[in-house]
């Protein structure tokens, strides 16, 4: 499946059933929050614009874990498929660690009043390497921020007391929980982006090292047979530091370009 496809797969979806933890309550639908239990002993004044900003509060919160809900099922199961579309153990280096994310753009333009300059193509490092303990995995990018958490209604004193309070209510829940939806969609459309272009651009990364047009970060290490303090003691005690980042080569003449 390629990642356009995927991709549409995780917009389009209808509601499915959440796969939560065990220990985690799923979110209710719309219907929970559209008619809560009245209040009309309540001697809170609450303004119309006060009920109204807290429904839409409420929706959003709840729409968003929806939507969340919907997405996380769908992902897991694409699980195998996006397991071996996106596995970032085999790109981490030798000292360990994670490649630099390069971005490539074509035919770039940069007008000002004074000139127009024009290139073929253009590559930069957005994201420097860096160590890491465990390699980064899809879930770590697409599940950010997609909370699927149960959204508790509001103190019993900040609920509608009439039908005129009601209908407010109801109204401030609808639009809410569409708008939250819709951030659940965009949270995903910028993780889905963020995963490509990290995952792409080491791979890229990869390709520019081995045409030389790319300089290795430089590690130093240093290691020592003991070291510690009166609390804590190491033996074999090694350290690695990145005391050059991975940089550019403009001399075209170390390139070692690939034959297609």
């Amino acid at each position: 499946m390629k990642m356009k496809t995927l991709f549409l797969v995780m917009l389009t979806l209808s509601p499915i059933q959440s796969v939560l933890a065990d220990d985690t309550e799923a979110p209710k639908d719309i219907n929970y929050y559209l008619d809560p239990p009245s209040n009309p002993e309540s001697q809170s004044d609450i303004g119309s614009s006060m009920l109204n900003e807290a429904a839409h509060t409420i929706g959003f919160r709840g729409g968003k874990a929806e939507r969340a809900t919907e997405l996380r099922a769908a992902l897991e199961k694409q699980r195998s498929n996006l397991d071996y579309m996106y596995s970032f153990q085999p790109l981490i280096s030798p000292d360990g660690y994670l490649p630099p994310v390069i971005v490539e753009a074509k035919d770039v333009a940069h007008i000002t009043n004074e000139q127009i300059r024009t290139a073929n193509r253009a590559y930069d490092i957005v994201v420097p390497a860096r160590f890491v303990s465990n390699p980064p995995t899809w879930k770590s990018y697409l599940l950010t921020g997609l909370l699927a958490n149960r959204i508790e209604l509001p103190e019993p004193a900040a609920m509608p007391k009439d039908s005129k309070q009601r209908d407010i209510w109801q109204r401030a829940i609808k639009d809410g929980w569409k708008d939250g939806r819709l951030k659940a969609d965009e949270i995903f459309v910028s993780n889905f982006n963020r995963l490509t272009r990290d995952y792409t651009g080491m791979l890229r990364y990869s390709t520019l090292l081995q045409q030389d047009m790319v300089k290795a970060p430089v590690i130093s290490q240093q290691q020592q047979t003991v070291t510690g303090d009166k609390n804590r003691l190491l033996l074999g005690d090694k350290v690695k530091r990145m005391k050059k980042q991975a940089e550019f080569d403009v001399n075209k003449r170390n390139w070692s370009p690939t034959i297609k």
